[in-house]
């Protein structure tokens, strides 16, 4: 699977407006990112008009500008997701810059700002709190960042499974498509999931598309756990993601910034690490490894930027199965109970089980080797399979 995301920033206001009115339809859009909202007041609490804000993205030194309305707001909608430092400035009162001001993928960053009465130029540097309450939005949404992301446990590296962390989940979290859980009482089934804001649900079983089971519950189609910025899920929210009413599932790409970062990685599943099935007389072979890389940097700093992610998954899975073959322990007891009673052998059906007193009719040797009991045989079939992926993305401004 490859994924491009081209990110732009026009200086002319007007053919910005102009793409946005061609490409995206009246009443449809949404909003899978974050945003920045908040109220400028003096000393007193009344509001501050026409004060200026300015949010910098400390990753690539985006700037973002507005100014405070009539009634002391600003907002600044659907940013990248990262850290920034939002500066208010105004006539008559001190400069105030806020640092550390954290954008997660479908939250309102709450932050109220507080100014001095200048007596000298001054700039006022505080650090945002760690926790901001959101008195914006309706939305109830479980966001897991890039490093919970990164650290949770996950069997086969595969990103479904991630929604058993959210808020109204019951039931188990396998992954893979291979799901056993519900989300607000909802069938798994009515789960809306997302990648960067598009649809990314299978339209026949309505489940996730990317990352769909394929065989032993191993998702048949993967997207890199490195590739993924920000994990959300809005359990409540506006129309404009109510698709479902389990909720909406959006993962948000990777980006490049100014700082060269990047990961490699090998993760292995073996069967040598694992209890033996309770109902099977020895272990199947299943083994999964996935290696692959992620890198992200400047092309032109404070410019142009890069993420580039890869993974391939290589799977064997021992599909060993237990049947009940005629062996010939098991025809021996068989001819001993019409022996008993006088029933004269078969010879219609001996030819294909033996043939003709060897073990060479339709059944082979090796199956009918084993005890006159049920579950006397086991397959020995071992399935392989690969699967490889790319994510990729482009930002320039």
């Amino acid at each position: 699977m490859f994924h491009l995301r081209i990110r732009s920033r026009f200086t002319s206001h007007l053919f910005a407006l102009a793409v946005l009115l061609a490409l995206v339809p009246a009443g449809s859009g949404q909003s899978f990112r974050g945003g920045i909202v908040g109220v400028v007041a003096d000393p007193s609490g009344a509001v501050v008009t026409g004060a200026q804000v300015t949010a910098i993205d400390a990753g690539t030194n985006s700037t973002y500008k507005a100014f405070s309305s009539s009634a002391g707001e600003f907002a600044f909608t659907n940013l990248p997701l990262g850290d920034y430092s939002v500066t208010v400035s105004v006539a008559g009162f001190n400069t105030k810059r806020v640092n550390k001001v954290i954008v997660s993928a479908g939250v309102n960053y709450t932050l109220p700002v507080r100014l001095a009465v200048a007596s000298t130029a001054q700039t006022v540097e505080v650090t945002a709190d760690a926790l901001t309450l959101d008195t914006v939005t309706d939305t109830q949404s479980t966001i897991l960042s890039e490093d919970v992301v990164q650290d949770l446990p996950n069997s086969g590296r595969d990103f479904t499974q991630l929604v058993g962390q959210t808020t109204g989940f019951a039931g188990v979290a396998t992954g893979g498509g291979a799901y056993n859980f519900s989300v607000n009482g909802s069938r798994s089934n009515a789960v809306n999931w997302q990648i960067e804001g598009t649809d990314n649900n299978d339209l026949w079983w309505n489940i996730a598309a990317v990352n769909q089971t394929g065989i032993n519950g191993i998702a048949g189609v993967i997207f890199p756990i490195d590739a993924i910025e920000n994990f959300s899920f809005v359990t409540t929210g506006s129309t404009e993601i109510g698709r479902s009413p389990g909720g909406t599932a959006n993962l948000t790409v990777k980006a490049g910034s100014n700082a060269l970062h990047g990961t490699a990685y090998y993760y292995n599943h073996n069967e040598a690490f694992q209890r033996i099935n309770p109902f099977a007389a020895a272990k199947s072979e299943t083994r999964n490894q996935h290696y692959g890389f992620s890198i992200g940097g400047p092309i032109l700093r404070d410019k142009t930027f890069f993420f580039l992610s890869g993974e391939h998954q290589g799977f064997l899975i021992g599909a060993g199965t237990q049947a009940t073959e005629p062996s010939a322990a098991y025809q021996a007891l068989a001819y001993q109970v019409l022996d008993f009673y006088g029933v004269p052998h078969n010879q219609v059906a001996t030819n294909p089980l033996c043939g003709n007193g060897t073990l060479n009719g339709l059944w082979p040797s090796d199956a009918l080797t084993g005890s006159a009991n049920s579950n006397n045989y086991r397959a020995p079939a071992t399935i392989l399979g690969t699967a490889s992926t790319a994510s990729s993305s482009w930002t320039s401004k």
